[in-house]
């Protein structure tokens, strides 16, 4: 969900009510209906189940497309470790692509669809899942009076080949983002609850994702964005109890 300031008003802010014009004045990459030109790198720490924990450095790159920019194509690669087998040296894990389309766009809602395809890149077992998977998503943008957006969104990621060895991919999530209006729309935040369904092992959790970030001022022509997101599992099959992600990201360059 990401956004950036284009250099022409885009499909969102031809349409936007006046509850979100202020915000549309320095975009903060929280509509998810707003496609844009992106490069972000985050690093995420993950306190995993048994005492084990993983660290992540994901590179990616967001670039529109299309007249509209109705379309997006997202590209991400990571170097991750993780301590499950006693080797914490960062290898190269599963690198994906996305496509994004954004469609039905009024003044009260639009919808968002991403197709996601992850591949076996992993260098070794643990740095990956073993499969190559693709993730559905479907996404419902309601833009509220008072400028907030809720934006609830089904996700389905299933694998369709790789190790035969590794446990197929078959996980439902049901997630509720929202994103509150603030006076100032060089800040930002947004609660990103969720309920996670692993089909293939019978095991069910709740998450919670709250980002903060603030837009810090202008970088290689477009908006430079620090953030920072804490994140929560809960459930007895919680793949781990809490994570913490720190990002930084330009738009619209």
């Amino acid at each position: 969900m990401v956004g950036c300031l284009p250099q022409f008003p885009s499909q969102a802010q031809q349409i936007a009510p006046k509850g979100q014009e202020a915000a549309q004045a320095v975009d903060n990459g929280t509509d998810p209906t707003k496609f844009s030109k992106v490069a972000e790198t985050n690093y995420e720490y993950l306190d995993l189940r048994d005492g084990f924990s993983s660290s992540t450095l994901r590179l990616s790159y967001t670039q529109p497309l299309g007249e509209k920019r109705d379309y997006s194509l997202r590209f991400r690669a990571l170097a991750t470790s993780v301590d499950v087998f006693g080797n914490e040296q960062y290898g190269v894990g599963d690198v994906s692509v996305q496509l994004a389309h954004v469609f039905g766009l009024t003044k009260e809602h639009g919808f968002v669809v991403q197709g996601e395809l992850f591949f076996n890149t992993a260098q070794r077992p643990e740095l990956g899942s073993g499969k190559n998977a693709f993730k559905g998503t479907v996404i419902y943008a309601r833009f509220l009076t008072d400028g907030s957006i809720f934006s609830p969104a089904f996700v389905q990621n299933n694998s369709f080949s790789g190790d035969e060895n590794r446990p197929d991919i078959n996980v439902t999530t049901l997630d509720f983002y929202y994103v509150p209006k603030f006076a100032d729309p060089r800040n930002l935040m947004t609660f990103d609850p969720a309920l996670n369904f692993d089909w293939e092992n019978n095991k069910r959790f709740f998450s919670l994702q709250v980002t903060a970030g603030r837009v810090i001022g202008k970088a290689f022509g477009g908006n430079a964005i620090l953030f920072i997101k804490p994140s929560v599992f809960v459930g007895s099959d919680r793949p781990g109890s809490w994570g913490l992600e720190v990002g930084y990201k330009v738009l619209g360059f």
